[in-house]
């Protein structure tokens, strides 16, 4: 356990510079955010029209019809949801209408801890394979896969998330946790003897 323990902070510390890097330096995620043309604006009629405060809000609202409304205003609801869906504009956004309190140093301890999580996880499944240690990088790396593909295909499937981003999203998973499973295999998982060959 202890073994496992110290190769996941390894690995958290590589997984974390990896995402500063990623997020700070390169650029490829911020490249592509849009702007509005008058932000100003934007913002008040934002503050000026929230509902509930701070949350998901989706324009426009797929919200249900009336309880009591009858079949016909039902289906006219329905239509006129999916016509403005259609016909735009389209936005699913979190927005914080007032000021709130943003700590970079918070921010970043709790991602931190994140890492260390998913790397224990990660470290904690590595250390049942009998397999070489590039073999033991690609199961790493098919884990990241499996997050990009779980948490960010979902949202260009149902919520139009540029494709672009979509990828950009995917692939940093996936090098995250690429390097993150090169210094894990140093640690956890086992080299296949010849006594594992026969076995087979």
């Amino acid at each position: 356990m202890f073994k496992i323990i110290i190769a996941a902070l390894l690995a958290a510390i590589a997984v974390f510079a990896w995402e500063a890097l990623s997020w700070m330096v390169l650029g490829w995620h911020e490249n592509g955010y849009r702007t509005f043309r008058n932000e100003d604006a934007v913002a008040e009629v934002i503050k000026a029209n929230v509902t509930s405060g701070h949350g998901i809000y989706m324009l426009p609202a797929m919200d249900e019809p009336s309880a009591v409304a009858t079949e016909e205003e039902k289906k006219a609801h329905m239509k006129r949801q999916q016509d403005a869906l259609e016909t735009g504009p389209y936005m699913y956004a979190i927005i914080r209408p007032g000021r709130g309190e943003v700590s970079m140093g918070m921010n970043m301890a709790l991602s931190f801890v994140r890492s260390f999580i998913c790397a224990l996880l990660v470290a904690g499944l590595m250390s049942h394979l009998v397999a070489a240690y590039l073999a033991r990088i690609g199961f790493a790396a098919g884990v990241g896969l499996f997050a990009g593909l779980t948490c960010d295909l979902p949202m260009w499937i149902w919520f139009e998330n540029p494709g672009r981003n979509t990828i950009v999203n995917i692939a940093d998973h996936l090098i995250a946790w690429i390097i993150g499973g090169a210094v894990l295999g140093l640690f956890v998982g086992r080299e296949p003897t010849a006594a594992d060959v026969g076995r087979r």
